[in-house]
């Protein structure tokens, strides 16, 4: 036991936990993208721990960054301790038509949404912020969800993503409102098809992404029904810090009582809400 502890010990000053990417790291990045991308129309430039590159003008790109800068600020205020551990590029096209062709131009990708992605191999977000910047407040969580919880559930990453796709401050706090995936929700539960939480929560990646029904919808709303009630700040760190890899005992505690006897107070609670 001693000589392990003590191996272990030596190994972890061998190698070191791995690092957010200096200002360095970015602006050499940064550096990189302009000279690649000179004479074609792009804005490059950083925030934080991201390059935003843009193909729209250099003023709109701007007020992109803006956004960027308030979503961070709040995402990190409630949940994140850690940034991104290495240099992510935010890549905004102006409309679908520069989306899929940059997408292909620059990743090989053919899309399969129309508004865009998080790509951790490229180190990219990858945006048609034409449609608006709920998609992109969206991605956002993604490379903050990698961080600092690698080993969250698919539920609960889109779920929290989604939460914000329609993004207020509210009292200092991101405050993610009502929004178009709530038919997605209630539809299920009209037509009794929901399935329980329990089974929600048990979905592997795959499952999630390839549920028969709305699992976007239902991830998304059971975090919307914890922020509402002043909860969900707590029970993402209750979450993150367990063994738990299903979120079932942290969010019974966050709750106070067993899911199957939670899930009629959180099926009316969404027949209640209107966009």
């Amino acid at each position: 036991m001693r000589v392990a502890l003590v191996v272990s010990l030596l190994f972890a000053l061998v190698v070191p936990a791995t690092a957010a990417p200096s200002q360095g790291d970015i602006e050499r990045r940064a550096a990189e993208l302009k000279k690649q991308l000179a004479g074609q129309g792009f804005t490059v430039t950083t925030t934080g721990p991201f390059v935003v590159v843009g193909d729209e003008s250099p003023a709109k790109v701007r007020s992109r960054v803006n956004f960027i800068d308030w979503v961070v600020r709040l995402i990190e205020k409630d949940y994140f301790d850690k940034q991104p551990d290495k240099v992510i590029v935010i890549w905004l096209f102006r409309n679908i038509t520069t989306y899929k062709a940059g997408a292909k131009k620059f990743f090989d990708d053919e899309p399969t949404t129309p508004y865009g992605y998080y790509s951790s191999s490229a180190n990219a977000l990858v945006m048609n912020i034409g449609p608006g910047a709920g998609t992109l407040s969206h991605e956002l969580v993604h490379p903050y969800i990698e961080a600092n919880f690698p080993d969250a559930p698919s539920w609960f990453n889109e779920g929290l993503a989604s939460l914000y796709e329609q993004p207020r401050e509210r009292e200092g706090h991101m405050w993610g409102t009502t929004n178009w995936r709530l038919p997605g929700l209630t539809a299920m539960i009209r037509k009794k098809e929901l399935p329980p939480l329990r089974a929600l929560l048990a979905t592997s990646s795959d499952e999630f992404y390839g549920a028969d029904f709305d699992a976007y919808a239902y991830a998304r709303f059971l975090c919307q029904y914890l922020q509402d009630h002043g909860k969900l700040r707590d029970f993402y760190r209750d979450f993150a810090a367990s063994k738990d890899t299903t979120g079932v005992t942290s969010l019974e505690k966050a709750v106070g009582k067993k899911l199957e006897d939670f899930q009629p107070e959180f099926n009316k609670w969404a027949l209640s809400l209107r966009r």
